[in-house]
């Protein structure tokens, strides 16, 4: 590995604001101002759905578990405002949480149900942060990025208390995780999951998702299929045991996509696969 692998860091930011939107560009600035080394630091938006906590999730941990040269850094911020709906003095809201993963890399997300779930069985050091946690709307740019840089700096003399690996809660098998843009949807079922239920290439099964009920057949990629057929496969993401994917073959965008036909799902919605 070259030297200046070595010293490179990529910084994954993954929020709920528009990707090139002024958000990004406010954290980003934020972020490059209290790195001690900007230029050696390659800052990644990814954007998610609003306040969609399992795409945060999600996408972490596809990330944290790529192959990467050099060290790696995740910051991740789309807040659970779904679970109160009583006012929140100050602003309050869920704070920031440090992980160290066995494979070196770092995630700072802001807590929250799914955030860490799908990289717990690999953290080995879970912190609290000492950071403020009310008094501005906007927490992502004002009191988070000076933190996560600190840290990508190699400054963790913001690390709070230790937190306990097994209060993260487990992710369940039967969830929507994340739309891609091609109107695919990943889910949190795994290809081992398929094993479990005794299905394979060619069964038929029925899938209840939103409300909708679409037959579908169990296939080892979405291609294998004809046209307009519903795949239940094991998609891209996931590596050794992917996730399952529903796959609507389409030839093009103005035809009705999985995402169409299941009315949009969004992330963390149930999902049930019956054999037939």
């Amino acid at each position: 590995m070259s030297g200046e692998n070595k010293s490179t860091t990529l910084l994954h930011v993954i929020c709920d604001y528009v990707a090139g939107g002024m958000e990004f560009g406010e954290i980003t600035n934020r972020l490059q101002f209290h790195l001690r080394a900007p230029h050696s630091v390659r800052i990644h938006p990814t954007e998610v759905p609003s306040l969609d906590t399992m795409a945060i999730g999600f996408v972490t941990a596809q990330y944290a578990y790529a192959q990467n040269k050099g060290k790696m850094f995740i910051y991740g911020n789309a807040a659970p405002r779904r679970d109160s709906s009583k006012a929140m003095k100050s602003n309050i809201d869920h704070g920031i949480k440090y992980a160290r993963l066995k494979n070196g890399v770092e995630i700072v997300n802001v807590r929250s149900e799914f955030a860490f779930g799908f990289v717990k069985k690999d953290i080995v050091e879970f912190r609290d942060i000492n950071c403020p946690n009310s008094g501005s709307q906007f927490r992502s740019r004002d009191f988070f990025p000076e933190k996560v840089a600190e840290l990508v700096n190699g400054d963790k003399s913001s690390l709070g208390k230790e937190l306990n690996v097994a209060d993260i809660p487990e992710i369940p098998s039967n969830l929507i995780a994340w739309t891609d843009g091609f109107g695919n949807i990943k889910t949190t079922m795994r290809k081992d999951d398929l094993n479990k239920m005794k299905l394979k290439p060619g069964d038929n099964v029925q899938v209840i998702l939103n409300g909708v009920s679409m037959l579908g057949v169990i296939s080892t990629g979405g291609f294998t299929v004809d046209r307009g057929v519903l795949a239940v496969n094991a998609g891209s993401s996931g590596y050794d045991n992917p996730f399952v994917e529903l796959f609507l073959r389409v030839h093009h965008m103005s035809e009705k996509t999985a995402a169409v036909r299941f009315d949009y799902p969004e992330g963390g919605s149930e999902f049930e696969i019956k054999p037939l």
